[in-house]
């Protein structure tokens, strides 16, 4: 009978112990996805700063902003790029790619 209690107590100690396991996991998701809405917020924090910023309002940040302005001139640069390999262009009125040769937008109709 001791080899059986022993055995019953190793069982209940590895059960206790995947259950922990399991515990642990599912508190570290927990925390994974409080940080993941904390990043958020923080994202949404620097967008509207930046768009203050752009506004032409000081937050603070003016060395931060300007480089992002940087990044986004580089970004339009090589969007510019790309409708020029694919021989369009954007819409003005909605933004779509229109061919270059192209009279009116095809998806809002706008005369180009």
């Amino acid at each position: 009978m001791a080899f059986m209690d022993d055995l019953k107590k190793f069982t209940n100690k590895v059960a206790k112990k995947t259950g922990d396991t399991v515990e642990v996991s599912k508190l570290n998701m927990s925390i994974s996805q409080e940080r993941s809405k904390i990043n958020k917020l923080y994202s949404e924090i620097g967008k509207a700063a930046y768009e203050e910023y752009k506004a032409g309002n000081d937050v603070g940040f003016t060395d931060k902003c300007e480089v992002i302005a940087e990044h986004e001139a580089t970004i339009e640069q090589l969007q510019q790029k790309i409708l020029e390999i694919k021989n369009v262009k954007n819409c003005p009125s909605c933004g779509a790619e229109v061919g270059l040769e192209t009279g009116f937008c095809p998806q809002c109709g706008a005369k180009q």
